[in-house]
């Protein structure tokens, strides 16, 4: 079934000029999350979603060089789930770059720069390392200037912190914001604020038809299988849909004030922040709408899956 038959359902009709180019790049199988912000993307009108594209996650364990594989995979098995057959999708780069000026190449990247060099501004939904942005830069200067780099990702200002997406390729890191690509950032003070508790994913999500249980019980399994009761961010009944950041930040109005204009940090060995007066100009969010945001998600998945 082609997205616009999904989007039918929905049946909201954007404004043309409100449509966004628009590239999801997540790191599908690593947690549970991607899945709900891949859909997010997927089922919201204005974004023209061009392409998704897998990402390693190979810092978290020792997966040797297969954990860009499952994330491609997985992003095979949340389109069937959602019958959506016609948004392509790519093997990225299955390991992080090599260096700061590292190119390699992979279907991601070619994507990148194929869309990069169409007219207009290309917006990257950056829910993972990043890598293949990182890559394609790096083949293509000229493409950097075209891009809006939604980088969820980083550790709290004003000091930072080993945050995950940072840890799985400091260097990428380095080479985005050493470039002349647009970059607004959700550290993660503001991304861990889009919390759910398991009670409401299972009212508000399992009932949405095949993919609404899937989202469900694949997120329940996780938390399951990694529950740390020494890491912080999860209680055992509520988890952080962190990613659908990226969605929140093009979906807000633009004159809330939650954001401001500071000059790209250094990214020291230890991944923590280093202030660097001459780092170009990058924007920061210091908040987002998290009712919204989620009652968008729950909304658009109700419209387009219905209920059991």
């Amino acid at each position: 079934m082609k997205r616009s038959e999904i989007l039918n359902r929905i049946g909201i009709t954007p404004p043309p000029d409100a449509r966004i180019r628009l590239i999801v790049d997540t790191d599908a199988k690593n947690e549970a999350d991607d899945q709900y912000a891949i859909m997010h993307h997927l089922l919201t009108p204005m974004f023209d979603v061009r392409g998704i594209i897998a990402t390693h996650f190979e810092q978290k364990a020792e997966y040797g060089g297969q954990s860009m594989e499952a994330s491609y995979l997985e992003i095979e098995k949340v389109l069937q789930l959602a019958q959506i057959d016609d948004v392509p999708y790519f093997h990225g780069c299955a390991l992080p770059l090599k260096s700061i000026h590292d190119a390699p190449d992979s279907e991601a990247v070619r994507f990148i720069i194929q869309e990069a060099r169409k007219p207009g501004k290309l917006y990257i939904a950056q829910q993972a390392a990043l890598t293949n942005t990182a890559a394609a830069i790096n083949a293509a200067p000229d493409i950097a200037e075209n891009l809006v780099v939604l980088w969820n990702g980083g550790g709290p200002y004003p000091g930072g912190r080993p945050e995950f997406n940072v840890m799985q390729d400091p260097d990428a890191v380095r080479a985005v914001l050493a470039s002349p690509a647009e970059v607004w950032q959700t550290d993660q003070s503001v991304y861990c604020t889009l919390e759910v508790t398991l009670g409401e994913l299972k009212h508000r999500v399992f009932p949405c038809g095949k993919i609404g249980h899937y989202l469900y019980e694949q997120l329940e399994a996780e938390n399951h299988a990694e529950y740390n009761p020494d890491f912080l961010l999860r209680t055992g009944e509520n988890w952080t849909l962190g990613d659908n950041t990226t969605a929140a930040v093009l979906l807000m109005n633009r004159w809330r004030g939650n954001w401001h204009m500071a000059h790209a940090p250094i990214i020291k060995d230890d991944l923590t922040y280093q202030a660097n007066p001459d780092g170009k100009l990058i924007r920061i969010y210091d908040s987002i709408d998290v009712r919204m945001t989620l009652e968008d998600l729950f909304a658009k998945l109700a419209l387009a899956y219905g209920k059991d």
